[in-house]
């Protein structure tokens, strides 16, 4: 009987903890739009996880991403509630915001959007976001470019003197599988800084998240520009045709003009559509340049070698003409790939 009496006192125990753990998370009356009593401004402490990074879009100039962030900051006035939670709008939370344009869910926005209190009255909040944030990347050296998305956090309704952002001890990570195509994404770094911004009339404190990316070119390599490479070659085959056969150079080479431009238009839809010119677009326009070269050159081998008002036949020099054009041609078509791909 005692041995009942005994278990079913532990048992009202139980029951009774919740409730005991309600009644000492009872929030002291405060103004949720003060921010916490401090000497100096409130140092919010911001840390990130980047759990994925889904694709970049490059014409629109935006990243689908994955992101796990969390804010600790002190608030003195909800000490001794240590291991409670509250909703965010039950107390003092930092109106941080996301500088660039975005189209960002919350995970935790209706289920479990709290934070909690640790010792001290250290207040710790975790979110997710998920969605496309405006990247503002540049592409002049598409598709062998390195890139920085950078993703800026502020306050604009508190300046730096009132609240200031700063990385949290433990450094962003990324993590070691990702779901992005195209990309090898090198790294991911915190930093903080005070500066002007244009659109506010003071200094405040800007946490700026860098993810660093270089996209994979092996594809534009082996789809676009070795195909490329055996259109244009075939247009030095003129050079070893007789110049007396012109119909038959001028023919070849006016094929070898439409297929690079064919091929051209064919793979425009692959790349991204920019008001500049990116590496690739002078690598193509240089191709089919070159292809326009080759039959100025047959028209010139075949002009020296007829001859006509007052000049004499020379045969031995449109030859040497088109021996040279043998050598020229590849060299101006891989050097000037390299300049282009140098500058």
């Amino acid at each position: 009987m005692r041995r009942h009496l005994g278990r079913f006192a532990a048992f009202l125990l139980l029951l009774c903890l919740p409730a005991m753990a309600v009644a000492d998370c009872t929030l002291p009356e405060l103004r949720t739009d003060q921010p916490p009593p401090a000497d100096g401004p409130v140092r919010v402490a911001v840390g990130f996880i980047v759990a994925d990074f889904l694709g970049v879009s490059d014409t629109d100039q935006r990243i689908d991403v994955d992101l796990r962030m969390a804010m600790e900051w002190t608030d003195p006035r909800l000490e001794g509630l240590e291991g409670c939670r509250f909703g965010v709008s039950q107390v003092w939370f930092p109106p941080v915001m996301l500088a660039n344009s975005a189209s960002l869910r919350e995970a935790f926005r209706i289920s479990r959007n709290q934070v909690a209190v640790g010792e001290g009255g250290r207040v710790r909040y975790v979110q997710r976001y998920t969605g496309w944030i405006s990247s503002y990347h540049r592409l002049e050296r598409f598709p062998f470019d390195r890139q920085h998305f950078t993703l800026d956090f502020l306050a604009p309704d508190m300046d730096a003197q009132s609240l200031l952002l700063e990385p949290a001890e433990a450094p962003p990570r990324i993590s070691g599988r990702l779901n992005v195509e195209g990309w090898n994404i090198e790294g991911v770094s915190l930093a903080s800084v005070v500066h002007q911004l244009a659109v506010l009339d003071r200094p405040s404190s800007v946490l700026t998240l860098t993810i660093e990316a270089q996209r994979e070119a092996t594809y534009y390599i082996y789809r676009v520009l070795l195909p490329l490479s055996f259109v244009v070659a075939m247009s030095w085959t003129i050079f070893w045709g007789s110049p007396e056969r012109f119909e038959f150079r001028i023919g070849l080479g006016a094929t070898a003009m439409l297929t690079a431009i064919a091929f051209s238009l064919s793979i425009a839809g692959q790349l991204p559509t920019l008001g500049y010119l990116t590496v690739i677009d002078k690598m193509l326009i240089w191709a089919v340049g070159l292809v326009f070269l080759s039959m100025a050159e047959s028209l010139v081998a075949w002009l020296i070698n007829k001859g006509g008002e007052g000049r004499a036949s020379d045969k031995p020099a449109a030859r040497r003409l088109d021996r040279t054009s043998r050598y020229v041609f590849p060299l101006l078509l891989f050097g000037g790939w390299a300049a282009i791909f140098a500058i």
